[in-house]
Parts: C-alpha cells; sequence; structure tokens
C-alpha cells in the first residue's frame, strides 16, 4: 500500500469524524450565533478535515508505526483544546472566546512548525504529505498566478454587474494586499495550522482518494461539492443567515472551482504547503475586502454572476494534460 493509496475503511472514517465534528459543532454554532460573536466557530471548523486523515491513519495498524505521530499527537491536542476552550467560553462563562482562541491558534500553528526541528519526525512528514521542499519556483509561480486570478475574478465580477466603483475599490484592496506583504509570512506562520486543517484534509486525502476511484476529473468536481457542503453551517449561521440558499449554492460554485485549481497546483507541485498559502492568500484578500464574514446578503444575480466568472477563470485548468 503507497502513502496515497487509501483504503474505503480510511475513507469512511474520514467522512464520520470530519462531517460528526461538523454537524455536532454546527448544532452548537446555531444555538449560540444569535447571542454571540461565531467568528471561532469558523476557524475550529478547518481543523476538522485534517482531524479526519489522522484519526482515519491512526486507527491503521499497518501505517500506525510509520506516522509521524508528533505532529498528529500535537495537532489532534490543539484541536481538541481549541474545541473545549470555545465551548466552555460560550456555554459555560457566557462570552466570546475569540481573543483566547486567537492567542491558543498562534500557539500551536508555532507548535506544529518546531516539530519540524525533530530530523525523525521530518522525515516521517515527508513521506504523510507535510514535506516543504519539493517544486519551490514553480510553486511560488502557481502562488502568484492565483493572486492574478482572485483579481481577475473580482473586476470580471464587477463588470458584469456594472460597478465601476466596485473595480476602483479592488485596486485599492489590492495595493493594502501589496502593501502588507511584508508582514505575510509572519501572519501565515501563526494561523498555517488552520490551512493545513483544511488542505491536508480535502487535498491531501480527499483529492487522491476520490481520483483514485473516479478518475482526475470527476474525482475534484465531486471533491468541490463536498467541499461546499462542509461549509453548510457556515453558510447558515456565519457568512448569510438570511439568504442562506443563495450562500449554500454559492458555497459550492466556488468550492469546485477552487477544487480545480488547487488541485491542478497540488498534482503540478506535489506540495502541500504551496495550497497552504494560496488558501491563505485567499481569506487573507477577501478579509481585506471585508467580504468575507457575518451577514452578507446574497441574491440569484449575484449567484450567476459568480458562476460565470469561476467557470471562465477556474474551468479551463480542468483541460489541462495533468487532468487526463
Amino acid at each position: 500500500m503507497t502513502e496515497y493509496n487509501f483504503s474505503n475503511k480510511e475513507l469512511f472514517i474520514f467522512f464520520i469524524v470530519t462531517f460528526g465534528l461538523t454537524i455536532s459543532m454546527g448544532i452548537a454554532m446555531g444555538f449560540a450565533y444569535n447571542k454571540y460573536p461565531v467568528d471561532s466557530f469558523a476557524s475550529v471548523q478547518m481543523y476538522y478535515p485534517a482531524i479526519g486523515v489522522m484519526t482515519a491513519l491512526l486507527l491503521n495498524k499497518e501505517r500506525r508505526k510509520k506516522l509521524p505521530m508528533k505532529f498528529y499527537g500535537t495537532y489532534l491536542f490543539f484541536t481538541i483544546t481549541s474545541i473545549l476552550i470555545l465551548l466552555v467560553g460560550i456555554f459555560v462563562f457566557h462570552k466570546d472566546p475569540g481573543m483566547y482562541m486567537e492567542l491558543w491558534k498562534i500557539t500551536g500553528s508555532f507548535s506544529i512548525f518546531l516539530i519540524f526541528a525533530f530530523p525523525d519526525e521530518k522525515a516521517k512528514m515527508y513521506d504523510f504529505g507535510l514535506g516543504f521542499g519539493k517544486k519551490v519556483k514553480a510553486s511560488i509561480g502557481y502562488i502568484l498566478l492565483f493572486f492574478v486570478l482572485l483579481i481577475c475574478v473580482n473586476i470580471l465580477s464587477e463588470l458584469i454587474l456594472g460597478g465601476i466603483k466596485g473595480i476602483t475599490t479592488i485596486l485599492q484592496n489590492m495595493k493594502i494586499f501589496m502593501n502588507s506583504l511584508f508582514i505575510l509570512p509572519a501572519l501565515f506562520l501563526s494561523q498555517f495550522i488552520l490551512f493545513l486543517g483544511e488542505e491536508y484534509g480535502w487535498r491531501y486525502f480527499l483529492q487522491t482518494a476520490l481520483q483514485q476511484r473516479l478518475g482526475k476529473r470527476t474525482g475534484v468536481i465531486l471533491l468541490g461539492i463536498i467541499w461546499g457542503i462542509w461549509h453548510l453551517p457556515l453558510n447558515l449561521f456565519y457568512y448569510s443567515p438570511t439568504t442562506s440558499f443563495y450562500s449554500i449554492l454559492n458555497q459550492v460554485i466556488v468550492c469546485i472551482g477552487y477544487a480545480i485549481f488547487f488541485g491542478f497546483v497540488y498534482m503540478k507541485t506535489e506540495n502541500i504547503w504551496t495550497v497552504f498559502i494560496i488558501h491563505f492568500v485567499n481569506n487573507y484578500f477577501f478579509l481585506i475586502a471585508k467580504n468575507m464574514g457575518v451577514n452578507i446578503v446574497l441574491n440569484g444575480k449575484l449567484i450567476l454572476v459568480n458562476l460565470i466568472c469561476m467557470s471562465v477563470t477556474y474551468l479551463p485548468f480542468l483541460f489541462t494534460k495533468e487532468y487526463k
């Protein structure tokens, strides 16, 4: 069994753990969102896919001896404690635990990064998809390409909607992003534990598992659908509570588009860190644009425009040789 050959049992465990945590915490989020800020629920949810992978692999006796146990143990510890801090803060002390969650996230990120200092653990991490030394120059190129495509999607959207003022705002946001480049490495290192959580689950594990079973194109499209549906609690209680149907539909469209491009980059570079960084760049840009957060109001026209923009920008990658 190779490192990319995941069994049906491992795939089943991944889904049970990842979506079990998502549904359970989504219910808790539903009780909390009318009374407290729920930003921390969104952050904690990013841990779950990696926990699904780690649980599935840890329960495989044949793999267990080869796994990066220090890394997995540390990640599991910070995930469990983050969930506890969140739930206790809201339902016991009736306060927003956001500040404590941020500090714990930073502590976890640096703790995870320090594990690379152990030579024996570093080798095992490379064996299980966590190495960051592959195709560095190509990775930098794809990160820059994603940023260009991200700007293009936003500008195209504004052109279709007729918002010249919106284009000016996008260019201003781009300038802010470029001016903050010198702090981006520190920001990434302080929170990469979150992006590791999603991408280790979706790209390293599920993309590989689905593509082996269904083919590269069908596998990555199904991954995008699953990834979009996984955001359901956030669509219902965080991103767009008043227009949740449109939010869910939009999420699936976005996730299919990103799954195609992220999957392309991952197959091209075989470097999961490249996708961590691309995911971080995406979230940071929308944070600057204040377009990633609470109570966004969507409608059918906006969803259609987003479908057109995402299709024009990312669908062509589905026809590259990497997907043949």
